[in-house]
């Protein structure tokens, strides 16, 4: 996938951002309305870093989980286009289909990495906004 990766100031706090280009051309996508949001929280602080570097493993673990049960739950339906990490959090962004039920991914991702704040929230994003907003000039 053709990913692009910076660290730009969303808000004026520092972010490192993570975006997958495949989509500039085609958003929004109409039979992707609803944008998905969860946030990792880091178990360690990570100093002036956005995750203390022993704990990559670790995120990048809960990062594949994510991606895995988006994927399944989604039955085709799911898109993972953004990744937006600030100091102590990443924050992972899916565009999904009206019929798709993410109630078993947050589930299925605080069972498999309980020691991690995991939160979840859903909203309509028809133009998906989020993404353009985040797309390098």
């Amino acid at each position: 996938m053709p990913w692009t990766h910076r660290t730009t100031e969303i808000e004026g706090r520092p972010a490192q951002v993570l975006i997958d280009d495949r989509f500039r051309g085609a958003a929004p996508i109409r039979e992707l309305p609803r944008l998905a949001w969860f946030g990792v929280y880091c178990q360690r602080d990570p100093g002036s870093a956005f995750w203390d570097p022993e704990e990559s493993e670790a995120l990048d673990g809960v990062e594949d989980e994510l991606i895995r049960l988006c994927a399944h739950a989604g039955k085709g339906w799911a898109a993972y286009v953004l990744r937006i990490a600030s100091r102590g959090l990443r924050e992972y962004y899916v565009y999904i289909g009206d019929s798709v039920d993410f109630a078993e991914v947050l589930a299925g991702l605080r069972g498999q990495h309980p020691d991690y704040r995991i939160e979840y929230e859903e909203t309509e994003d028809t133009s998906w906004k989020r993404y353009t907003s985040c797309l390098p000039a």
